[in-house]
């Protein structure tokens, strides 16, 4: 079977290596205001990679699994696919592009793949060479796939043999052996499909051999990172997971390679409801939307795609652990139309075009000016920042804990306070302040408890 009915957790070997947060040090606790980057900032977060934008993350999702929604379409090689026009309504936003699974040796879906590059949205396929990575040949199928992908008229990124560091794929078994056919698939790609970039993606753990896996940065163009929160590993009660937050499984791959090639996480879902306790948990589900989709602005720059597993396991007879379909619990539905609205999420690329020059999606209404598309994100507020009109402030720190408050200060005055991490924004007019210089501060309590304080001196002009 295909990668989507794998069961997919951290090994429990290596859940002692992802640290409950517990002091105040760890809390990287930051304070934010929503502007446009400068081109400056910019540059210090763009590697020039295939497909990659300026700024910002591209928004994605993998929907097949979904079985709440009723529209479906059958492709060439007789995949049922759902429609991502069903999904969006739903979840009330767009999305850029869509994933889906690609065993090695089936053809390429060329109906499916063009309706998505048709609708303005970027493909993302998981090729996987499940039979075993010895069957990845110089042959007339590989020839054929990227002849197939290059005349397919769409933007595609190709992920190949994911997870290869997991004990749970065949093709990961020999690194020695999968780097000479990764670099034999993107050779292939780079002869027939200029419009493929190349991504590679281990899965978040184990991280010990993942860098023995890597085939060099000639032949990749995109880091992946594959991850999963679940409230148990491996569905065993003895193997508690709920402490982790969502980005310490980012870290590891993130620090290690993020400083010249984009990141993507290629795969990311949160369970609501869990098999082994038999039990809902959307407050779950909620606590790890909110710490991801608010941490990757803020703390991950360089993520530049992710794409959330929208699919539910217990639908499956054979692999009864977890459903991560953010569709299917009303509460969880919310949270994730919230977090993915920020104009921060790529949603539609229809306006923008593939700059070979540049290596990245500039706007095609006719502007030279590359920083028309970069959005406007959540930008760290630096000492000496001259702030005028509308300030829209935000607080994110490192924890899981969902009864943090967020106490706004302006030289020491509480300004706002915000219990949850839904309520850690707050909106002010500078005409409100007096002008001149101001400090700026943001406290993290948890109840009578100060753990962590950020301040700026920033100058306010009306």
């Amino acid at each position: 079977m295909l990668a989507p009915v794998r069961l997919r957790v951290l090994t429990a070997t290596l859940a002692g290596s992802l640290a409950v947060l517990t002091s105040a040090d760890d809390l990287q606790l930051g304070l934010y205001l929503d502007r446009k980057p400068t081109a400056d900032e910019v540059r210090r977060n763009y590697t020039g990679a295939k497909f990659e934008p300026l700024y910002g993350c591209y928004l994605g999702a993998f929907i097949d699994l979904d079985y709440s929604l009723k529209e479906e379409y059958k492709d060439t090689i007789g995949r049922v696919r759902r429609l991502p026009s069903e999904f969006e309504r739903v979840v009330g936003n767009q999305h850029s592009t869509y994933f889906f699974y690609l065993g090695y040796g089936r053809p390429l879906p060329k109906d499916w793949v063009g309706m998505l590059a048709t609708q303005g949205k970027i493909v993302h396929i998981a090729l996987e060479p499940t039979r075993g990575i010895q069957y990845v040949l110089d042959d007339e199928y590989l020839t054929t796939l990227a002849k197939d992908m290059g005349q397919s008229g769409a933007s595609i990124l190709l992920r190949f043999g994911s997870e290869m560091n997991g004990a749970w794929v065949e093709y990961g078994r020999d690194p020695k052996l999968y780097k000479e056919k990764f670099k034999l698939v993107a050779k292939k790609m780079k002869q027939y499909a200029p419009n493929v970039a190349m991504v590679w993606c281990p899965y978040a753990t184990p991280t010990n051999p993942i860098e023995s896996y890597y085939p060099g940065d000639d032949w990749v163009d995109w880091v992946g990172v594959n991850m999963y929160s679940v409230t148990f590993f491996d569905q065993d009660r003895k193997k508690p997971a709920g402490q982790i937050h969502p980005t310490e499984m980012l870290d590891y791959v993130y620090k290690k390679y993020s400083a010249r090639k984009p990141i993507m996480i290629g795969e990311y879902g949160t369970t609501h409801f869990s098999a082994l306790e038999k039990l809902s948990v959307p407050k779950f589900a909620e606590r790890n939307l909110y710490a991801l989709y608010a941490g990757l602005p803020r703390k991950y720059p360089r993520v530049k795609c992710i794409s959330y597993f929208n699919g539910n396991n217990l639908a499956l007879e054979h692999r009864l652990n977890n459903n991560y379909a953010v569709t299917q619990d009303a509460a969880v539905l919310q949270v994730y139309r919230r977090v993915t609205e920020p104009a921060y999420y790529l949603k539609n690329i229809s306006s923008l075009s593939y700059d070979a020059t540049a290596l990245g999606f500039l706007p095609v209404d006719g502007s030279n000016d590359p920083m028309e598309s970069v959005p406007i994100a959540p930008m760290p507020l630096q000492e000496g920042d001259v702030v005028q009109g509308k300030l829209d402030f935000s607080a994110w720190c490192k924890t899981i804990d969902t009864d943090i408050m967020m106490k706004f200060r302006i030289d020491g005055k509480l300004l706002y306070e915000g219990l949850g991490k839904d309520k850690w924004y707050v909106t002010i007019g500078t005409s409100r302040i007096a002008e001149g210089w101001r400090v700026f501060s943001v406290e993290a309590w948890k109840g009578n408890q100060l753990l962590a304080k950020k301040s700026v001196g920033v100058t306010v002009v009306h």
